[in-house]
C-alpha cells in the first residue's frame, strides 16, 4: 500500500521542504501553495508512518501550535 500523497509527490515535496529544517504547517503549505489542512492532512500520515514527528510549540502570540521536523533515526550499536 503506497503512503498517502506519494502519488501526486505532494508528501515526497514536504519531505523535501523539512530537510531544510523544522517547519509549521501553514508555513509549509504557504511554500506548497496548497490549503493548510490539505498539508497538515500530509504531515500526519507521514507521522503515522515515522518519517516526521511534531513538537508542541508556542509561537510569538502563544497560540500552541505544533513544530513538525524529520523524524532522526538513531542507528542501534
Amino acid at each position: 500500500m503506497a503512503d498517502a500523497g506519494i502519488a501526486d509527490g505532494t508528501a515526497t515535496r514536504i519531505l523535501q521542504l523539512l530537510q531544510e529544517g523544522p517547519g509549521l504547517a501553514g508555513e509549509l503549505a504557504a511554500e506548497l501553495q496548497l490549503p493548510s489542512n490539505r498539508v497538515s492532512s500530509y504531515l500526519h500520515q507521514l507521522a503515522k508512518t515515522g518519517r516526521v514527528q511534531r513538537a508542541p510549540f508556542h509561537g510569538p502570540d502563544e497560540r500552541p501550535s505544533v513544530l513538525w521536523s524529520l523524524q532522526v533515526v538513531v542507528p542501534h550499536e
